[in-house]
């Protein structure tokens, strides 16, 4: 997303909800982050745990987008995306990117492990696939939606305090990776 630096103006940002498209639903901070204007937090749908998801759009490019978790009070933060829509939390956790890189984050939309992995996977039973010098591959053949996994670099697991579990190693294309 765009960078609030000096002179530059604000990008202004489309909000997308199933049922609609608002318009200048938000721009960007003095940080370089998406700030909501108060009309449309005041619309947006919270679950229990106080969390709300949003799509964001460049105002001037529909194709550039973002999902967003959002909490009263906090800044929106951004989060990859899971089934055409933001990343589920899985064991409390999920998938953040920062600066390029991938991290996890908490419900409070705390980072609790840093965004330094180039991909990462949901976390299951405790643990979450990771990879770094990885490149992220989109299949052509899909015809509705999308599908997408990662290849190359080096692949371990972690756990939910971002403590590796399973030590990296190398890709090798065509092989599943099965840890101990």
């Amino acid at each position: 997303m765009a960078i609030d630096r000096g002179t530059v103006t604000p990008a202004v940002f489309d909000c997308w909800e199933p049922e609609r498209i608002f318009k200048q639903c938000a721009a960007t901070g003095p940080d370089g982050r998406p700030r909501l204007k108060r009309a449309f937090l005041a619309r947006l749908r919270y679950d229990r745990d106080g969390l709300a998801s949003v799509l964001l759009m460049d105002g001037t490019d529909k194709q550039k987008s973002q999902w967003y978790y959002v909490r009263r009070g906090v800044i929106p933060v951004p989060v990859k995306v899971m089934d055409n829509g933001p990343d589920y939390f899985e064991d409390g956790l999920a998938r953040s990117p920062v600066g390029g890189k991938i991290g996890y984050i908490d419900r409070k939309l705390n980072l609790v492990i840093p965004a330094t992995y180039d991909g990462a996977y949901p976390f299951k039973d405790g643990v979450a696939v990771v990879c770094t010098a990885c490149t992220l591959v989109f299949d052509s053949t899909v015809t509705e939606g999308e599908r997408s996994w990662y290849e190359g670099g080096q692949w371990g697991r972690i756990d939910r305090r971002g403590r590796v579990v399973s030590p990296f190693r190398p890709w090798e294309k065509g092989k599943r990776f099965d840890f101990d």
